[in-house]
């Protein structure tokens, strides 16, 4: 049972909720939508006497863009990406991901900065992030800190996050017309469900001959934090993406994975899939439409 003699801190901009997190730092937790923490406090996996709310804290929501890149606060939720025109338009694998994270209900609550600090390998928001080579800004009273995404998750449910600092925003460069890129989950169940194996593609500088110069190929609930399938992406970079050269490099995805076994499946079932997905999404990036191998 949630313990009821939690003290709940909400602060109404940012200022007070950075003098907040000075004040009480490691001895408080942050509180974005709630959709995972709530249940952890619940379950008893982790302990508290304090939250910091941000709900109120309205300088964190927001999705804009600044010259060629899509800045979104932390509190700005899943609901708040689909309906984007900028995400619709310059991330929309980030779009393909947030439509899937549980029914509407969650989606209305649930915010990127929360998935974020999370820190959760099956989080599906994340491989996205990744394979758009993110920013995670972070701000304390004493500044901002810039963050690429891969360096800010350390380990299974830990990132570089200091006890008085608090996520403010992720950013990446925006998608063009020219740019291909799919989203590709696998749960156990159509909807509400954790990723089995997801996988995000994005190919950007495209050659004449159908090759693009940047691939990058991002893995979800294969490792414990999120892996970017090197191996894959350099048998793809300046490859024509045909049919043979898709199944060639997807393979490969397979040494850049080192899934355990779970409810959810067995970690040779899961190099399995990663395998299908990355080909799966390969051919939806570059042909607009899912093909099984």
């Amino acid at each position: 049972m949630m313990r009821s003699e939690i003290e709940v801190l909400t602060p109404h901009n940012l200022d007070e909720a950075l003098n907040l997190l000075h004040e009480h730092q490691a001895g408080v937790r942050i509180i974005a939508g709630g959709s995972d923490i709530i249940v952890q406090l619940r379950d008893g996996i982790i302990k508290t006497e304090k939250l910091l709310n941000l709900l109120s804290v309205k300088d964190l929501r927001y999705i804009r863009r600044s010259l060629d890149r899509i800045h979104i606060g932390s509190l700005a939720t899943y609901s708040d990406i689909v309906n984007s025109e900028l995400t619709k338009k310059h991330a929309w694998i980030l779009v393909d991901a947030a439509r899937q994270i549980g029914a509407i209900q969650l989606q209305n609550t649930a915010t990127i900065g929360g998935n974020l600090g999370n820190a959760s390998p099956a989080g599906d928001s994340l491989p996205p992030l990744y394979a758009l080579d993110a920013i995670v800004v972070t701000r304390s009273k004493a500044g901002r800190r810039e963050i690429p995404i891969e360096e800010f998750f350390t380990d299974y449910r830990k990132t570089t996050l200091k006890p008085n600092e608090l996520i403010e925003e992720t950013n990446f460069k925006e998608m063009s017309d020219r740019d291909r890129g799919a989203y590709l989950k696998l749960g156990l169940r159509e909807a509400n469900a954790i990723s089995i194996v997801d996988v995000a593609i994005v190919l950007r500088d495209r050659n004449s001959d159908n090759s693009y110069s940047d691939t990058r190929v991002a893995l979800g609930a294969v490792a414990p934090t999120i892996k970017r399938a090197r191996n894959c992406e350099r048998a793809l970079v300046n490859k024509p993406l045909n049919t043979e050269n898709m199944k060639d490099a997807a393979a490969l995805a397979a040494n850049d994975a080192s899934p355990i076994d779970d409810i959810r499946g067995s970690a040779d079932y899961r190099k399995q899939v990663t395998v299908s997905l990355v080909y799966q999404a390969l051919h939806a990036a570059v042909y607009g439409k899912v093909r099984a191998p």
